[in-house]
């Protein structure tokens, strides 16, 4: 991108957008628990897990749930709450990996069943208060994460309490035996079961050595008849077929009935909004970026005539362009410094993690790809697949577009906002190269004051 340069007034004449289109039909909407199952990747990422944690906690909990004859009416809150369990892992540990230079994975790798205290003294005594506070505050976090997509407090009381523990030794409220909900027990003993699984070396070592893990885990981090039950299904062929298949995600969204509430409003919008919130709260000063990108895209799209549906799946796009940041770790996003090449690679990875998280919702095919591909170049110098103007859709170079003028019209910790003049100086410089020529033109042409850099939000620095 060009240097801001002199302050220079540079109008472009305007660029006529195209006729509007014929209106399209909008696809069927993603169901909740498509959703859920999608989304729970991110959380994984944002964790530093294996791909899939989530979705094999859920498989366990559902088993579990269905060997213990938990009542139908709880068994959606064992499903959600074992997708989302770790929903508030983002929110609460990006502050502290920024400032203890920590990798997430460091901060919730601890082994099965550990205590917050434990964990702290492991990783760094002298901060031990700080990461005790977090690791409890993850729990109520999650159940807010919960709350804001719309679910009930059965769901939300699974999340929270999935790391009580039967003996009362647990977090955040020491809540012992059945005092602890039932859905949250499951999603705990699941999770439990799962870290344990992915301890160990290979699939048979640890079916080998579940059985009498889960003996020293009974009557401890684990309710007794749910170990119980538990040693007998980890004993089953079916079972671990059934963990290990390729298609584990398309199974579990079938598994359960959507919520009566799909049918009065669009979900979709709700874990967009939700997720871009958690994606943004990576960055230090990246507060509402993607609420304000989608917005811009969505103006950009309305200016080259695009009919209302196509217009929505460009701001839905844009919403969620950012959301396989949760893959990056919190200390290289906020980084201040040049790169290095390792933090580089990190850092190219997110439209990849973006797009695989998309794709497996049906009828959003295309939002993934625009997504995937908003850090694509005319010039073909971008990435992740150096293509060329031609191959990039017209939908993400808006978004890329959008992107570019929010991050430039935004505060960083190198410089201030830049003015909307200066922006726009910028944005004419990298026409072409960067950015879509046409668009950029287009854009520069039309008011935009909406979007202007005296409403750019302001992220306070916390320390």
């Amino acid at each position: 991108m060009a240097s801001t340069g002199p302050k220079t007034s540079t109008r472009p004449e305007a660029v006529s957008p195209p006729r509007k289109e014929e209106q399209q039909q909008p696809a069927a909407a993603p169901s909740s628990p498509q959703l859920a199952v999608a989304f729970s990747q991110a959380l994984d990422l944002a964790e530093g897990r294996q791909a899939g944690h989530a979705a094999r906690v859920c498989y366990i909990a559902l088993n579990l749930a269905h060997g213990v004859q938990l009542p139908a009416t709880q068994q959606q809150a064992v499903f959600y709450g074992a997708l989302l369990h770790d929903a508030g892992a983002a929110p609460a540990s990006s502050e502290t990996c920024r400032l203890l230079n920590m990798s997430e994975e460091t901060l919730f790798g601890g082994r099965p069943g550990q205590s917050p205290h434990q964990l702290a003294l492991e990783i760094s005594p002298q901060r031990g208060t700080d990461i005790i506070e977090l690791l409890r505050s993850h729990l109520e976090l999650g159940a807010q994460v919960a709350r804001e997509l719309g679910f009930d407090e059965k769901i939300r009381q699974a999340i929270e309490c999935h790391h009580e523990r039967w003996d009362g030794q647990g977090y955040p409220h020491a809540l012992k035996g059945e005092a602890i909900p039932p859905a949250g027990r499951i999603v705990a003993a699941a999770d439990i079961i799962e870290s344990l699984i992915a301890a160990e070396s290979n699939p048979l070592t640890a079916r080998r050595n579940l059985v009498a893990l889960l003996a020293e885990h009974s009557g401890r981090s684990i309710d007794p008849d749910l170990a119980r039950y538990a040693r007998e299904l980890v004993r089953s062929d079916t079972f671990w077929l059934g963990l290990h298949d390729d298609d584990l995600s398309g199974g579990l969204a079938a598994a359960i009935e959507p919520p009566k509430s799909d049918r009065k409003g669009d979900r979709l919008a709700t874990f967009a909004a939700v997720f871009a919130n958690l994606a943004d709260s990576r960055g230090e000063h990246t507060t509402a970026h993607s609420t304000r990108t989608s917005e811009v895209a969505k103006s950009i799209a309305k200016m080259l005539g695009f009919e209302e549906e196509r217009c929505r799946r460009v701001y839905i796009a844009a919403l969620l362009h950012n959301v396989g940041l949760m893959g990056v770790p919190a200390r290289v996003i906020a980084k201040p410094d040049i790169l290095s090449l390792n933090e580089m690679e990190a850092m190219r990875k997110h439209p990849t993690y973006s797009q695989q998280i998309l794709e497996g919702l049906p009828g959003l095919e295309d939002i993934a790809l625009w997504a995937g591909a908003h850090h694509e170049r005319p010039d073909g110098k971008g990435y992740p697949e150096l293509v060329d103007l031609d191959a990039i859709p017209i939908e993400a170079r808006i978004i890329a577009l959008a992107d570019t003028y929010v991050a430039l019209t935004s505060a960083r910790p190198y410089r201030r906002a830049l003015s909307e003049e200066d922006a726009r100086t910028v944005l004419l410089g990298g026409a072409g190269t960067q950015l879509d020529k046409q668009l950029v033109l287009l854009f520069c042409a039309n008011a935009m004051d909406a979007t202007s850099s005296r409403s750019a939000p302001r992220t306070a620095r916390k320390r």
